[in-house]
């Protein structure tokens, strides 16, 4: 039995395909989504969607956003979904070291760094998993 994952991002729909095991990235950790889970409502983090398909594993990095199961409907609304294969490893590098070098001294600022630093080691993992 499938389900169907769909990832929007503002600019077009990325991904409205069948799977027949998708794994989320969430803020927290990952979540498998087979047939038959029970409806919920997640915030994501910065990582890999894996759809394991008939034609084998797509994969694409997630910048957050939330996701959405219901009725074996995976539903992703994200800022970015970039496959995983077109990250580049050195760029994600430089994103990190950047991010860690931006200053943090009022929340806001604190909260713009830590979100940098969450989105270049997510890409840093996409990029460095086997594609």
């Amino acid at each position: 039995m499938a389900i169907r994952c769909v990832v929007v991002t503002p600019e077009r729909t990325e991904i409205d395909r069948e799977a027949s095991y998708v794994t989320l990235p969430m803020y927290d950790g990952e979540l498998g989504v087979a047939a038959g889970r029970a409806p919920l409502i997640g915030r994501l983090g910065y990582g890999l969607l894996k759809l394991q398909t008939e034609t084998g594993t797509q994969q694409l990095f997630i910048d957050g956003g939330f996701a959405q199961v219901e009725n074996d409907v995976v539903s992703v609304l994200t800022s970015r979904a970039i496959p995983a294969e077109q990250i580049d490893a050195a760029a994600a590098e430089r994103s990190l070291s950047e991010a860690l070098a931006m200053p943090g001294n009022t929340p806001e600022l604190r909260y713009i760094r830590d979100a940098a630093q969450l989105r270049a080691r997510g890409q840093l993992r996409a990029a460095r998993a086997p594609h």
